[in-house]
């Protein structure tokens, strides 16, 4: 399917010949979202910044744990500050 809307349609018909459908609206959406863009990161505040509004952002810390969020509906997103960040 190309990118955009797309209406489907899904039908039932049971043994006897009763008929269920039920109809959803898709979109499809193959283009990758903007890079998130980080704020000042300091040693205490949370590690934030914005991205494409429910795209999901993980950051990767120095010492290679990683911290998972879904952007907000306005794009912005936090992360907790592990504490351990350094200048450099």
């Amino acid at each position: 399917l190309a990118d955009g809307p797309h209406t489907i349609t899904v039908t039932a018909t049971d043994a006897a010949g009763n008929v269920g459908n039920d109809t959803a609206v898709v979109t499809i959406d193959t283009v990758a979202p903007n890079a998130p863009v980080l704020d000042p990161i300091n040693a205490t505040d949370p590690v934030s910044g914005q991205a494409e509004p429910g795209s999901t952002v993980t950051v990767t810390y120095p010492d290679g744990t990683t911290a998972t969020v879904v952007a907000g509906t306005d794009g912005s997103w936090s992360v907790p500050n592990p504490g351990n960040l350094v200048d450099g």
